[in-house]
């Protein structure tokens, strides 16, 4: 299920869709920012996001199951 709201604090015109991606325990954050701008940037050399305004990286979960969780 999607939730939908209205976000009468925007300041810009758009629309807002916030997706999960999910990876393996193994891939830090970086790795992951890659790999969803690399997915984006294959979508936009098919034009199937001309609608797309950008995309923006804001929180990332990291697995409890890992075992040694690595300091930035």
């Amino acid at each position: 299920m999607v939730y939908e709201f209205i976000d009468h604090s925007h300041t810009r015109d758009e629309n807002v869709l916030v997706v999960d991606f999910r990876f393996d325990s193994d891939v830090t954050k970086e790795q992951a920012i890659k790999i969803v701008d690399k997915i984006i940037s294959l979508a936009d050399n098919d034009n199937s996001t001309a609608q797309m305004t950008g995309h923006t990286p804001t929180l990332y979960c990291l697995s409890p199951f890992k075992e040694e969780i690595e300091e930035e």
